[in-house]
């Protein structure tokens, strides 16, 4: 079964709601397929732990694009290591981009992949063609990335999109909504950049909070608060990560894929101006 992170989110929002005769069958039903993926966008580690605890199954994440097709993956057997995309293939070569211009991490920049199976050219787009493929043949992925201790490679996300500029540093979105997703009380985020005039971005985040959080402060008649969630975040994520701007929504813009459409959401954002 291969489905990107939003469906198992579902489907354990889903599992979740059953009662416990229903639960127990789906489970089994689950725990019966050989192998679970995950991909087309980052897998969040508390879906994937809260997914392996209902089925037994530890969700194999991997990386590929159409032009290579994959060129990364976590095993099939052996240790899968959550929050990455796993190392590189036989055949596959694969290094990082690090930015020149300041600000970013040393040892993280955009990921450039050279493989057996690495496509040609762009139909009649020369140009593009050619500003997409290092001087050596290496393709722009357009995805930052860093390697962890271990080897294993983390996808930070799109640079065009998941890369803010903070105060002089260079952000992962993804990395922080990895971070807020582990909070008890949010079902769903998206993290971004909008712009400050003292820091060029300011760290902002749109919070879904799960459906029984809503009815106990639709109760209490008191809001979920950035101060709340920053002192929930304070010991797991930096200070300058640390969001300084909180919206909460009833629901994320999604494309076809599932993920969701930081496009359209910035465009619904201006609309509110």
């Amino acid at each position: 079964m291969h489905k990107v992170p939003t469906m198992y989110a579902r489907l354990i929002q889903g599992y979740q709601a059953m009662d416990p005769e229903q639960q127990a069958l789906s489970a089994y039903a689950a725990q019966q397929l050989r192998l679970m993926m995950s991909g087309s966008s980052a897998l969040p580690q508390p879906v994937m732990h809260e997914w392996e605890t209902i089925t037994g199954h530890c969700l194999l994440e991997r990386y590929g694009m159409t032009e290579f097709v994959m060129a990364i993956s976590n095993p099939l057997r052996g240790a899968r290591k959550a929050g990455t995309v796993g190392k590189p293939f036989p055949g596959v070569q694969v290094r990082i981009a690090e930015d020149k211009s300041g600000g970013g991490t040393i040892g993280e920049g955009e990921l450039c992949v050279k493989s057996p199976s690495l496509f040609k050219e762009y139909w009649k787009l020369p140009q593009v063609t050619k500003e997409s493929f290092t001087d050596d043949g290496f393709f722009k992925t357009g995805d930052a990335c860093r390697v962890d201790e271990d080897g294993y490679y983390v996808i930070l996300g799109r640079t065009s999109a998941d890369i803010m500029k903070v105060g002089g540093y260079k952000l992962s979105a993804l990395e922080i909504e990895s971070v807020l997703l582990q909070h008890p009380d949010i079902a769903e985020c998206c993290v971004f950049g909008l712009p400050d005039k003292d820091y060029g971005e300011a760290v902002s985040a749109i919070v879904v909070l799960d459906s029984e959080h809503k009815r106990k402060q639709e109760e209490s008649n008191s809001a979920f608060s950035l101060e709340e969630l920053c002192d929930w975040a304070k010991d797991k994520l930096a200070p300058y990560k640390l969001p300084t701007r909180l919206m909460l929504w009833d629901s994320l813009p999604r494309n076809a894929m599932g993920k969701v459409n930081k496009k359209e959401l910035k465009r619904q954002l201006g609309n509110e101006k």
